[in-house]
């Protein structure tokens, strides 16, 4: 990506694109309808991306960095693990507000490889940080000191493929909402806060 990072037309860009492929998803969603919901022209949309899929990469750069950002803000509180993971859960639903079971489809069933790897790399350095943590949590009882840190990624990784699973799609209305219930149940399983 040759333009600014910081570039205004850049910044708009993305913040528009994301509301968009969050609504309607990736796919459905055009270079012309960014263009034209974010007040910009084709050509300034490609002096600050080569095309969509340059776009639809940095956006997930974004949201990787501010999420991480985010993750590093609750853990580095004074407070305990447990109100952290509260954060945390709070955090993610603040997070995934809105979005589309197409734009989910779209995320985790693409067609493309350098998007699949970006995705993938993401989620690897969000798992080494959260492990790290867990661990620290671990030796200080706030987690099961019988707890293997492998099974930990491995029902996270579950869970990601969750968001895709047909039966649960059809028992949530929205991936916000479905996102949501895998995220209580991974923390907190059946039992009550």
């Amino acid at each position: 990506m040759e333009a600014q990072v910081g570039s205004k037309s850049k910044v708009i860009l993305l913040k528009t694109a994301k509301n968009l492929f969050w609504k309607h998803g990736i796919r459905r969603v055009t270079v012309e309808e960014i263009c034209k919901e974010a007040g910009v022209s084709k050509m300034t949309f490609y002096r600050n991306f080569k095309n969509k899929d340059e776009l639809v990469e940095a956006m997930i750069e974004q949201l990787r960095s501010e999420g991480q950002e985010g993750y590093d803000r609750i853990m580095n509180q004074e407070i305990s693990f447990h109100q952290k993971i509260e954060q945390l859960i709070q955090f993610k639903y603040e997070r995934s507000k809105g979005i589309s079971k197409e734009f989910l489809k779209d995320i985790y069933q693409s067609d493309n490889p350098e998007m699949l790897k970006l995705l993938e790399n993401a989620q690897q350095k969000a798992q080494k940080t959260m492990i790290k943590d867990f661990k620290k949590a671990q030796k200080e009882g706030a987690i099961r000191a019988d707890l293997k840190m492998e099974f930990i990624i491995y029902m996270l990784n579950d869970i990601n493929n969750k968001i895709m699973d047909p039966q649960l799609n059809k028992i949530y209305p929205s991936g916000e909402k479905l996102i949501m219930e895998l995220t209580r149940f991974f923390f907190y399983g059946i039992l009550t806060k």
